[in-house]
């Protein structure tokens, strides 16, 4: 009885001993991300063309979508799509 007495008592003091010794190490967040601006810095200080019309505001912006879209793809559909598109706003918005 008294030796197990004694080695629990070992083992306990073991345990404490390694437990003073530990180091707590606090780890802060990462810092948050820049955010880049999608800008081109070789793009023209002018502005875009903005038509007054709602409908061709529209119209003009659909056919941007679609020629960006024709860009990434190069698909055969994307492109008919583009021209199509801006062939209508074109037609509609002269």
């Amino acid at each position: 009885m008294q030796r197990n007495r004694l080695a629990s008592a070992s083992l306990l003091t073991a345990l404490l001993g390694l437990a003073a010794c530990s180091v707590e190490r606090v780890v802060e967040a990462p810092p948050p991300r820049p955010v880049y601006s999608q800008a081109s810095p070789y793009a023209p200080a002018t502005r875009a063309y903005q038509p007054a019309d709602p409908y061709c505001a529209e119209a003009v912006g659909e056919a941007q979508d679609a020629a960006a879209q024709a860009s990434v793809t190069g698909r055969g559909q994307d492109i008919g799509r583009a021209e199509r598109t801006a062939g209508y706003a074109r037609r509609d918005c002269r």
